[in-house]
This record gives C-alpha cells, structure tokens and sequence, in this order.
C-alpha cells in the first residue's frame, strides 16, 4: 500500500472542519498524557519544556504533541503516533521550504484566513469554532500557514505537470526467477514473438492478455523506480531485461516515446507520488531524535 500523506491529510482534514464550521469529534477531550521515554522522564530544552522529538535539530515539544492529539480527537496509541509524525514531516517540510526561499506572508496568511471566517459566518462564528474546537488564534494560524506551506511546496514540486510531460510506451513480461527471465530473453533474441511469449509465460496478470502491454505512462507512474529508469533509457524498439523489482523479473521493451499532456486522473496520481517520494527522501536523510 501506498505510503499516505499523512501531513498533508491530516491539515487538510483539521482545515475541512473549520470550512464547514464543524466541530471534530471529541474536541472538547482533554488533552492526552503522553507516556515518557523508557527512562522514565522526557528530555527538556533550556526552557524546562519535555520534548517528544528532535528533526534535524530543531525541538517539538509533548505541549505541541498534545494540542495535536486533541484536534485528532479521541486519545489512542494510533492518534498520538499520528501526531508526532505529522509534527515531524511538517517541520521537515518547514525547513525544506525555507531552504529553498519559499515563504507565506502575513498578508497572504490573512487573506487566507479571512475566508475562513466568512465561511464560518462572520468574526463571532469563528471566535466560537475556534473555542469549541480547542483552537487559540494563533494556534489555527501556525496550522493554516503549515498547510499553505505544504501546499505551495507541492505546487512547486509538480509545476512541469501542467503541459505535456515525456512518457514512453511499452511492453514487459514479468517472470518469477531470473533463470526464466534469461530463457525468455534468449527466445526473443531468437525472434520469438514478444506478445506471444507474454501471454504464455507473464506472471503480470493485467497485462499478459494484451501481450504485456503497458501503455503510455509518465516517469512517476511507475511504482518501481528501476523499471521506470530502464524504460526512460530505452530507444524505441530496444529490449533490456532481467530487471528486477519487489514484483519478480521483467523484460522490458519500448515501443514509442514521446511528450504528451496527461489526463486529470494521471496528473494527480504523480503529482501525489511525486510529493511522497519527496517527503520520504526528507525523512531519509534527516536526523530524527524521537523520545517516545
């Protein structure tokens, strides 16, 4: 399964319920004890706060952990390891952004906010969501101004996806062991009919019937990285194989390539696997302390 956006979501989720002028469920909760590190205690800063977690340096401390929890809702193991991850891939996101210059404005912040409160039904509408649902001013401004942040970080991310994109066109046949994946090959160097052999032996049920046909797809389409580097090297016509992926043994032939616009459906598929891909790179490579 597909790795969720968990910070992305779970903003948008937290800013849904303000657009509609909902309450969350259980948000009135007080806010969780979180349990302490195996040593009994959390770490404190210089401030004396506990903290739950270092990303790269920088603290989030169980205060931060616990307003979180209770816009989730309900208490749970689940919803506090929710929380310190979403706290987690926001401050990585924060400072990817300001690494990279990308920065929202005040003026853009109030903008912003300014249409909440008109959704919400005026300044008194939202003075009594934002109490109800736990929320200080401040509070939903750091949260709004997180969620534009990582929205304007996708954007830039995904910017080349609103023209035509390269994709290529091809064809595979998908063996369980390499040893039958190399007896293939020679069959095709042979002069084996490629689609013929797909249909007899592919392990890829959704394509062998179609002679291990896979369409047009853009580099992110791919859930696996190694295929899509092999088909993007590929001329028209070239064959390569065994390559191997999580799934088995491939035999890859390029049949076209070229630019062409994507539909919506696709466009949003890799915009969102492009993001993710992101992220969990930025996860890679940080230095991550978590204390519970």
């Amino acid at each position: 399964m597909r790795h969720v956006l968990k910070t992305f979501v779970a903003l948008t989720v937290l800013l849904s319920a303000a657009c509609g002028g909902a309450t969350s469920p259980n948000a009135q909760q007080a806010a969780p004890t979180t349990a302490p590190s195996a040593s009994g205690t959390l770490p404190t800063n210089a401030a004396g706060a506990a903290l739950v977690a270092r990303v790269n340096n920088q603290e989030i401390t169980l205060e931060q952990l616990n307003s979180m929890v209770a816009q989730f809702g309900q208490s749970s193991d689940s919803n506090r390891a929710l929380a310190l991850q979403t706290l987690i891939e926001q401050t990585l996101i924060r400072q990817a952004a300001a690494a990279q210059n990308v920065a929202i404005t005040d003026a853009e912040l109030d903008t912003e906010l300014q249409a909440y409160i008109q959704r919400a039904g005026g300044a008194d509408a939202w003075g009594a969501w934002l109490t109800s649902n736990g929320y200080t001013e401040t509070a939903f401004r750091d949260l709004l101004r997180d969620n534009l942040i990582t929205e304007r970080m996708r954007d830039a991310l995904t910017a080349d996806l609103n023209g035509d994109v390269p994709q290529v066109h091809a064809r595979h046949i998908l063996l369980a062991t390499e040893q039958e994946a190399l007896d293939v090959l020679a069959r095709l160097q042979n002069g084996d009919d490629f689609a013929a052999l797909a249909a007899v032996y592919s392990r890829d049920v959704t394509t062998r019937t179609n002679g291990g046909d896979l369409g047009w797809f853009a580099y992110d389409e791919l859930l696996e990285p190694v295929l899509a580097d092999q088909a993007f090297a590929l001329q028209p016509g070239e064959i390569v194989g065994p390559v191997q992926t999580g799934l088995g043994f491939h035999i890859l032939q390029s049949l076209e390539r070229g630019d062409r616009p994507l539909t919506e459906d696709k466009r949003a598929f890799i915009a969102q696997a492009r993001f993710e891909n992101w992220l969990n790179r930025l996860i890679a490579e940080a230095a991550i302390e978590q204390y519970i």
